[in-house]
């Protein structure tokens, strides 16, 4: 299949996953990145902390159940799962520690039986409104899905219930010396296909395939995969793509989604632990890293564009520092290290986090969003239809098109 040249903006964990599967093939594979380095919002760094150094996850972050691709790949790559000791399910509410995780669950339990009484699929704010809870518990409650979804509770369905914003205590891993190291294996395999700093502006369909307009200037190719996020491939200011109609109609009930997350040292060991705050909309964690013993660093996230601008992120982590101090006081924040405050809506090549589908959203609406148009495939987080917003989901889209550009040159 050599003959066949494919073109794949985008070296994030999609993009890798669609290029290794396509050269492993024999395809003729052109992988265009406009960061220095692979991985996309997948981003782990050393910080300096009381063991030394800890790796933390400036981007996405925990592995679930269900992730049997990024699992697979970790096993080829000799990489290890740690488990993380808490719960990315369960977190316990720093300003009303009267209203239990249990609490919180079973609300969350009654918000998604609720969900077949609509006739369509319903947003949050919906959900919520029909459930008789005490102001206290919904504010609990709706603060817990905006963070897991990253959108307002009223632009996203409530179908998410089901699975990023679940209440169930299942355990959660994170993958020892950091989730990129999925982004550098997959690399490894396709050494020397890659071109960093070489953003794409514009694909183009013509009669024989379709041209790619990048920094270095415009190629011909037979396949191209967009494994760029939501944001830039809705965008035509940013990169022009020949999407249909249908497919932008599709693209447009999609939410995008914000986030930020901020790493603090800690002077003193702890215990793993979940915290929310309602009136943050952030919440924290500690938790095992790869060492056996939960690693010296707070780590912290907050969610939607108003939570951000309400913590002063976009500016700096002066307000979120003191928040973290009221919230956790069981824990010795080391002020005076380093730490990471990752902006991912200010970032230049994301401009948002995670994605979620907005109310009303329909599996014909998924199929126009995973479908080729001619050779053309959009893969990434926002893609997959069962693992969306998750890195799963990123992996999956990346080898379904590749599996389907195989097929077809078969």
């Amino acid at each position: 299949m050599g003959d066949v040249r494919v073109a794949v903006l985008g070296a994030g964990f999609s993009g890798l996953a669609a290029a290794e599967r396509l050269a492993d093939r024999g395809v003729d594979v052109t992988v265009y990145e406009a960061r220095n380095r692979v991985g996309g919002r997948v981003w782990s760094e050393p910080l300096p902390s009381l063991a030394g150094e800890s790796v933390i996850e400036r981007g996405a972050e925990f592995v679930l159940d269900g992730y049997d691709t990024f699992r697979e790949i970790a096993a080829q790559a000799g990489l290890e799962l740690v488990d993380t000791g808490m719960s990315y399910y369960v977190r316990e509410l720093a300003e009303t520690p009267h209203i239990t995780t249990d609490d919180v669950a079973e609300a969350g339990k009654a918000a998604t039986q609720l969900l077949s009484s609509f006739e369509r699929e319903p947003s949050v704010t919906e959900v919520l409104d029909r459930l008789d809870l005490t102001p206290e518990l919904k504010a609990a409650l709706k603060t817990r899905i905006e963070i897991s979804t990253a959108c307002e509770a009223d632009t996203v369905s409530a179908a998410t219930l089901q699975h990023t914003a679940s209440f169930t205590p299942k355990p959660s891993w994170r993958l020892g010396g950091g989730n990129q190291g999925i982004a550098h294996h997959l690399a490894s395999r396709i050494s020397g296909r890659i071109r960093f700093e070489e953003p794409v502006s514009a694909v183009t369909r013509t009669d024989r395939g379709f041209t790619v307009t990048a920094a270095s200037g415009t190629e011909a190719y037979d396949r191209v995969v967009v494994a760029l996020p939501l944001s830039f491939v809705r965008d035509t200011a940013l990169i022009e793509l020949p999407l249909s109609t249908a497919k932008r109609d599709a693209l447009g009930r999609i939410v995008q989604g914000h986030a930020a997350k901020l790493h603090v040292p800690l002077a003193s060991l702890t215990e793993p632990s979940a915290v929310m705050s309602v009136a943050g909309k952030f919440w924290t964690w500690t938790a095992i890293d790869v060492s056996g013993a939960v690693a010296p660093v707070l780590n912290s996230l907050v969610s939607t564009l108003s939570g951000i601008e309400a913590l002063g992120a976009n500016a700096g982590d002066e307000e979120w520092i003191a928040r973290l101090g009221s919230i956790r006081p069981d824990l010795d924040l080391q002020l005076d290290a380093d730490r990471y405050l990752t902006v991912w809506s200010r970032d230049e090549w994301a401009r948002g986090a995670f994605s979620s589908h907005a109310p009303g959203w329909t599996d014909q609406d998924a199929a126009a969003v995973q479908e080729s148009e001619d050779g053309l495939y959009l893969v990434g987080e926002y893609v997959d239809a069962e693992y969306t917003c998750l890195m799963e989901g990123a992996l999956r889209s990346g080898r379904a098109a590749a599996d389907d550009i195989l097929r077809r040159t078969a």
